[in-house]
Parts: structure tokens; C-alpha cells; sequence
């Protein structure tokens, strides 16, 4: 009995000592340079999305998670618990660059057909295909960790209420929108 409490004591330690490097979120210093930041608890070290993020307006706006007519709109939704101050750059079709951290949102409304979404971690490239049609709204998680114990990150799209609830939760890093396909800082 002793060496299983033991056992769990250690478990329990270990897991609270990985977890000091979690994410914990800051505000943006002004509407002129505002990006999402977050902050390593561990290190000390601040990363933040390297384009300016939409005003609050345009948030509000996204996470009414309404379909926009005649277009595809998709949400890219970066929310695990595990997830570390990690950034990770998401491109869209092959050309268009998004930078995400955890915690973040990405509204991309696009012309209905295919369209490939793709990041690069640990030199693998994982993409994820979208298939929809106008005035669908679809949604896209963004899973992992980059925890040593944790596989990676992959794409899901099991769970679009889930992933809504999550994405009320995140910040919106950028609002994509088609034909042109640039972010729009708001």
C-alpha cells in the first residue's frame, strides 16, 4: 500500500512539475501593436502571434459563428490543456501564413470547394483537407501537446460542438476572408 502512494505521489509530482510550463495568457499593451501573448510560466519567455490580431469588434463578431453567403466559412480552434507556448504556423493552400499560439481562433471564409490546410512540426507536415460548400460553417481543432509524453499535433474535426465551445473560450488571431486571402488586423 505504501509503495503504490508512493507511486502516486511521484506521478502526481512529476505532472505538476510539467505543467509549470503551461501557457498563461496576457493583454494586448495597446490597440496600435495588439497581438495575442502568451507567457511560459517556467522560462519566463513571452511569445506572441507575429501579425496583429483583429479588434474586439470583429472578434465578437466571429464568435457568432454565423455562415457568411456564398462562402465556406471555416474555424480553426488551437485549445488543448496540455498545449505549450509553442508557436505554430498554419498555411493555407499552400501560400497564406497564420500564425497560432493556444488558446487562439482563426475565422477563414473561402470560395466552397477543397481547400488544404497544413503546419510543420518535428519535420512532419500534417494537412488536413476541407471539403464544404456556401454557407457552410465547419470547424477544425488544431490538437497536441509538444510535451515530450504527448504524440504531437494532428488535426480533428470529430467534435464541431466541442470545438465551439473552445473557440468561445480563444482569442481570434486572424480573420482570413476570400478572394483576397489577407489577414485583416481590424
Amino acid at each position: 500500500m505504501t509503495s503504490r502512494r508512493n507511486v502516486l505521489l511521484g506521478m502526481s509530482a512529476w505532472v505538476s512539475a510539467g505543467l509549470t510550463g503551461c501557457a498563461v495568457g496576457s493583454q494586448p499593451s495597446s490597440d496600435q501593436s495588439r497581438t495575442y501573448c502568451l507567457k511560459n510560466t517556467r522560462t519566463l519567455r513571452t511569445i506572441c502571434t507575429p501579425e496583429r490580431i483583429p479588434s474586439a469588434d470583429v472578434e465578437v463578431q466571429a464568435k457568432r459563428f454565423e455562415s457568411t453567403p456564398g462562402l465556406l466559412t471555416v474555424y480553426v480552434v488551437r485549445w488543448s490543456w496540455v498545449d505549450s507556448v509553442r508557436p505554430l504556423l498554419l498555411t493555407l493552400d499552400g501560400s497564406t501564413r497564420i500564425g497560432t499560439l493556444p488558446r487562439s481562433l482563426i475565422r477563414m471564409r473561402l470560395v466552397p470547394g477543397d481547400h488544404t490546410v497544413a503546419f510543420e512540426w518535428d519535420g512532419k507536415t500534417q494537412r488536413h483537407v476541407i471539403h464544404g460548400s456556401a454557407g457552410e460553417v465547419r470547424f477544425l481543432e488544431l490538437t497536441g501537446s509538444s510535451f515530450p509524453t504527448e504524440p504531437g499535433y494532428e488535426w480533428s474535426d470529430v467534435d464541431p460542438a466541442g470545438a465551439r465551445m473552445r473557440a468561445r473560450k480563444s482569442r481570434l488571431v486572424a480573420d482570413i476572408e476570400h478572394p483576397a486571402l489577407t489577414t485583416r488586423g481590424g
